[in-house]
């Protein structure tokens, strides 16, 4: 997009793709969720008051990088799993928030799905306890995120009812 997601002002909205979706996880705290944080790699510096920055461990293996690092900080942290929203998914929502929240129930990962069939593993509630698995899987090379199913044995999935909320943008031309 010739500058970092994180920081692309959405056309007609005036705010960054990072404040949008801060905004929509905002409106669920406390109530659904308990602690926020935002996941960097170390040459970025996204700062959201209220948000707990951590930095990716690993360099250059992708989002797998940001789900162990911030997994880790919140097992440290006292907390069983994480909701993880990319913020390329401008149309993310607070509804949605509400939704998969409510249909954990202490899956190793609750993989949200669009159409039935497609997972979407940056938009998915991740536990502490799959993270022995993901090492492994940086370890081995493996960064794909769906091969977490291969590895643990509580995998969950969500069905949207709203699939436009799970839309990536990957070039301007999108947004």
């Amino acid at each position: 997009m010739g500058q970092p997601k994180e920081s692309v002002i959405i056309p007609g909205d005036g705010r960054t793709f990072l404040d949008r979706i801060c905004d929509e996880v905002d409106k669920a705290y406390p109530m659904i969720i308990s602690q926020r944080y935002i996941s960097q790699r170390e040459e970025q510096e996204s700062i959201r008051d209220g948000y707990i920055n951590v930095y990716d461990t690993y360099a250059d293996i992708g989002p797998i990088a940001g789900i162990a690092s911030v997994l880790a900080r919140a097992g440290k942290d006292g907390y069983d799993a994480t909701l993880f929203l990319a913020c390329d998914m401008t149309g993310y929502h607070y509804d949605e928030i509400s939704q998969i929240c409510t249909r954990y129930h202490g899956e190793d990962v609750l993989f949200a799905r669009t159409d039935g069939r497609r997972v979407q593993p940056l938009a998915s509630i991740w536990s502490v306890k799959c993270l022995p698995a993901i090492f492994s899987m940086i370890e081995k090379g493996d960064h794909r995120l769906r091969d977490i199913a291969h590895l643990t044995d509580k995998i969950g999935y969500y069905d949207t009812l709203c699939p436009d909320a799970y839309v990536n943008i990957n070039s301007m031309s999108d947004v």
